[in-house]
């Protein structure tokens, strides 16, 4: 059933880029007033409203990587037999060197890398002797936002490279009784 809903309604894409934009905004957020701080020696209401924006950022956007990574897993579980041996690749691990970028893989570890983010961005909030950490948060955050973005890459290729989980045109033509349209004249202005 919850197969069924994620494919229904398309969710882990959706998921997905609700995942991507929280937490590049939330290492984003918090890089800011960090560097005002560090460098300009800027301490305002201002650095402090963009702190607790990074911290909500944070925790919303771990609550939305463990989605995507449900919804990843359901979606992967129903489209395998479809893929092709190229895109399994792209996908899950497959015993070489590049298991740890394979999308299904990578989204594993980011799921728990994002976790551990987050949980570190609220002990930065609340503990003054973590507070010697946060350079540290902003490396290690930005190293997993350009995973992230990887793995984003890595997705659009699966769809768009390999067409997981895209019903193609001319089959959907062909099923409501209208020859294919050739690639050349797909949308373009016949008036």
């Amino acid at each position: 059933m919850f197969a069924q809903l994620v494919s229904s309604f398309h969710l882990h894409p959706v998921v997905d880029h609700f995942t991507i934009a929280l937490l590049t905004l939330g290492v984003a957020t918090e890089i800011l007033p960090t560097v005002a701080t560090l460098f300009i020696g800027v301490q305002s209401i201002l650095v402090q409203k963009l702190r607790n924006t990074s911290l909500v950022l944070m925790i919303c956007g771990a609550s939305a990587i463990v989605l995507s990574y449900i919804t990843g897993d359901a979606d992967a579980d129903r489209l395998w037999d479809t893929m092709t041996p190229a895109a399994q690749k792209v996908l899950s691990p497959s015993g070489s060197a590049s298991d740890y970028l394979a999308h299904a893989a990578l989204g594993h570890y980011l799921m728990y890398a994002f976790l551990i983010l987050a949980s570190w961005r609220v002990l930065l909030e609340f503990s003054k002797r973590a507070e010697r950490t946060r350079v540290a948060f902003l490396i290690v955050g930005t190293l997993a936002v350009g995973a992230l973005l990887y793995q984003g890459k890595t997705g659009g290729e699966l769809v768009y490279e390999h067409g997981v989980g895209v019903e193609r045109a001319t089959t959907k033509a062909r099923e409501i009784g209208q020859p294919p349209q050739d690639q050349h004249t797909m949308g373009s202005f016949k008036g």
